[in-house]
């Protein structure tokens, strides 16, 4: 029955057509509906080349990494009873043990990946053509919050299920730049990122891993093998996540002497808090009325990840704007940068499919140069453009690239 939900919900998301806070980014929908019947021609579809790399950090391979296939059959949400996969193995209905761990599901347009709370980096260059909230008016619909990259090569690729945004509509990405955090915002079952590609401009999508199966592919579209020969991660960050501090981490907390406030805080008490205790304040529409800043002193000038410590309790605003000032390390110009996080699926809430426990969550802002001492720092104001929720302010963590 739950199963059969999930496949109803997200069919009836993917058709929504919507509009995200106007003042911040452009989330349009994509259009889902398709048929077998393709009237321009595919010619250059095929001329498509592997270009992608692997949209996180480490050593594992994206399918040591897969939760849930693509579909061949129908990969727009149809439910038609059948599961292709890239290899040609098929079941005659939705499946959560087509392999073990892994699951197959009815028109599954992309790839799922076991990623809880990770940096999530873009697949190769492209310009940003969403960033934001698939559905503004229901975040527990389909891919939450998300990013798609236009690679200028008639393929455009997808990222679901964030907990923050690192990159705005119009952004020119490069090849495994950090876009945002895994989570589990939208229709999700639990943490993870999903990751689907597109023949473009009608979101047609497409197996990365081609298709290698011994009959015709079902898909009405050319699947071609899309990854790079060594598509592992060209640098690497400490990664912040998880419920601890990185080991060695900068830590400024909001009992610290590096950390300051204005306006209405309200001081709170917990054993998940760091040190116990952290402050809150409620959201006001546009307009800051409480502003945070986490100030640390920097020993050695150079690469620092930056990772947000966000409590279960008093954070439920789904749209905290955090500003990183930094340097720019070519020509020590200053630097402004505004994160999004929503806070509002992290710690315990009601899903799509029940009530979710993650439990406090250090979350990546992105990487950044900082020079020794203390000219570097963070933001974080409660103008996110909702009235009522709750926003925390706890620790901040700034962990050394190598």
């Amino acid at each position: 029955m739950i199963k059969r939900l999930r496949q109803v919900v997200l069919l009836l998301t993917a058709l929504i057509v919507c509009l995200s806070e106007p003042a911040v980014f452009s989330t349009r929908g994509f259009a889902t509906g398709q048929t077998r019947t393709v009237s321009q021609s595919q010619a250059w579809m095929s001329a498509v080349r592997p270009f992608m790399y692997r949209p996180y950090y480490g050593s594992r391979s994206v399918l040591q990494r897969t939760i849930s296939y693509v579909d061949h059959d129908e990969p727009w949400y149809a439910d038609d009873g059948r599961f292709v996969r890239y290899d040609g193995a098929s079941w005659k209905s939705s499946v959560y043990d087509c392999n073990a761990g892994i699951s197959c599901y009815d028109g599954h347009n992309g790839y799922d990946m076991n990623l809880s709370f990770e940096p999530v980096l873009s697949v190769a260059a492209g310009k940003v053509i969403r960033a934001g909230w698939y559905n503004a008016l229901d975040h527990n619909s389909s891919f939450g919050l998300w990013i798609a990259i236009d690679h200028g090569n008639g393929i455009a690729t997808a990222y679901g299920h964030l907990s923050s945004l690192l990159v705005r509509v119009g952004d020119h990405v490069k090849a495994q730049w950090q876009i945002g955090t895994s989570g589990t915002t939208g229709s999700s079952t639990g943490p993870h990122l999903h990751m689907s590609a597109y023949y473009m401009p009608n979101w047609r999508a497409t197996d990365p891993f081609g298709w290698y199966g011994h009959y015709s592919d079902p898909n009405i579209v050319p699947d071609k093998y899309l990854w790079m020969g060594n598509p592992k991660a060209r640098s690497m960050a400490p990664y912040l996540g998880g419920h601890s501090r990185y080991s060695g981490a900068i830590v400024v907390d909001d009992s610290s002497p590096g950390w300051h406030s204005t306006g209405p805080w309200k001081r709170a008490s917990f054993h998940t808090d760091i040190k116990g205790g952290m402050h809150y304040t409620i959201t006001s529409g546009n307009k800051a009325s409480a502003t945070a800043t986490w100030r640390p002193s920097i020993p050695t000038s150079g690469y620092y990840e930056v990772g947000v410590y966000v409590d279960d309790t008093h954070a439920t605003s789904s749209w905290v704007p955090y500003t990183i000032y930094s340097t720019n390390a070519s020509n020590q110009k200053a630097v402004k940068h505004t994160v999004y996080l929503d806070s509002s699926h992290i710690g315990t809430f009601r899903g799509p499919f029940g009530t979710t426990i993650t439990g406090c969550q250090w979350v990546s802002l992105g990487t950044y140069y900082f020079r020794k001492g203390t000219t570097g720092y963070v933001v974080v104001n409660n103008g996110t453009g909702g009235r009522g929720a709750e926003l925390a302010a706890d620790g901040m963590e700034f962990v050394r690239s190598q």
